[in-house]
């Protein structure tokens, strides 16, 4: 991607990626960040649970150790208490700031693993974001779509594999994960843009260049 250089976002933009384990979002932030440092954007590059360094501490207890650690509910709680100070912290001023935030999951993955997949009330999500996280919502969510059979194989290829505790649920469960993240990109069809995984990462990284282009000329 080639984004005009005269462009310069006067708001900041803040975009996020979602999807099922290993379908490619930690490679895609990196190969939008540095088109967009190349295109003399400021960008904010974090993820979730993590961003702050707190957050990033309790981020091994969540990711990592046995799958039945916590439960849905309990992982609600955690999470949004991650994001209240991710969103304070990180997002929110770099925003103010002018800056493109790139965002590895955010309120979208807890939406589908602990609402929809988890079972806890989707309402009682939602208002705990809305109380405590400024009902804050990207301007653009790329759900990176690929059947989790290939997703799961590529998390085996990753060197740090002890971020394994959600990869270990089985692969029904990572089919119901995929099924909700469908479920919420047809709730939002403007905002959640579905973008097909199971291509070279070049075709994806310019499908994905496409939108934010869009996005930031009408941003400017």
């Amino acid at each position: 991607m080639q984004i005009n250089k005269t462009l310069n976002s006067r708001k900041g933009v803040f975009i996020s990626f979602e999807g099922g384990e290993g379908v490619g979002k930690s490679t895609q932030i990196d190969l939008l960040r540095k088109d967009l440092i190349n295109s003399k954007f400021n960008v904010v590059s974090t993820r979730e649970p993590g961003g702050t360094k707190e957050a990033e501490e309790l981020r091994k207890f969540l990711v990592t150790g046995d799958e039945k650690a916590w439960d849905p509910f309990s992982e609600s709680l955690i999470f949004n208490a991650i994001r209240r100070e991710h969103v304070n912290k990180i997002i929110l001023p770099a925003i103010k700031n002018g800056s493109v935030v790139l965002c590895d999951r955010f309120i979208d993955s807890t939406i589908v693993y602990q609402g929809l997949v988890g079972e806890v009330s989707e309402k009682d999500l939602l208002e705990l974001h809305k109380k405590y996280c400024y009902n804050l919502y990207p301007d653009l969510t790329f759900f990176l779509n690929l059947p989790p059979q290939k997703g799961l194989k590529r998390t085996l290829k990753r060197k740090n594999i002890v971020e394994n505790r959600f990869e270990n649920l089985g692969l029904n469960y990572h089919q119901k994960i995929l099924n909700g993240f469908d479920t919420l990109q047809k709730r939002n069809p403007n905002r959640i843009i579905k973008i097909n995984a199971d291509n070279t990462k070049e075709f994806i990284s310019n499908e994905i260049s496409s939108y934010v282009k869009k996005l930031l000329t009408i941003n400017d």
